[in-house]
């Protein structure tokens, strides 16, 4: 019965996270190939093995890619600001201090005079306002002591 659900599981997420129907709602950020691996045994991980701790890369996405510990389940999110023009250098989302479970677009002529904010636990904007409020979620898959990222 266990592996029936899980089976089932699998099949729901997967369907619900076509990557055509993610691109559709982040019309300002380009579509890129995502192949990533992280061990989590790496010292370079160890922000993870934390509730709400923090990874970010910035090699891997179109401007980058920030992993967070969500206690039951890690996520992954695009570092582009979704609420304008990916291709402007300021676009790229940043956090102000490691392992802070904000990132900010530095792009202050864009959002009214401040850098609009979004939280890595929700992904949500902080920032009233924008048009497009939620980052680019990514899928990450846990196996073997590994994050794995396909996109």
């Amino acid at each position: 019965m266990k592996k029936i659900f899980l089976i089932l599981f699998t099949i729901v997420l997967t369907i619900s996270c076509s990557k055509s129907n993610n691109d559709n709602n982040y019309p300002n950020i380009p579509v890129v190939n995502i192949n990533f691996d992280l061990n989590l045994n790496l010292p370079s991980a160890n922000d993870l093995r934390v509730p709400n701790g923090t990874y970010i890369d910035y090699n891997h996405g179109y401007n980058g890619i920030a992993i967070v510990n969500n206690v039951r389940y890690y996520s992954a999110w695009e570092l582009t600001c979704p609420d304008h023009n990916a291709a402007t250098p300021c676009s790229k989302l940043v956090q102000k201090k490691k392992n802070d479970i904000y990132v900010y677009c530095q792009c202050k002529d864009k959002h009214n005079g401040q850098e609009a904010q979004f939280s890595l636990i929700t992904g949500q904007s902080m920032t009233p306002g924008l048009k497009y409020v939620q980052l680019k979620p990514y899928p990450v898959y846990e196996s073997n002591g590994a994050l794995r990222i396909r996109y």
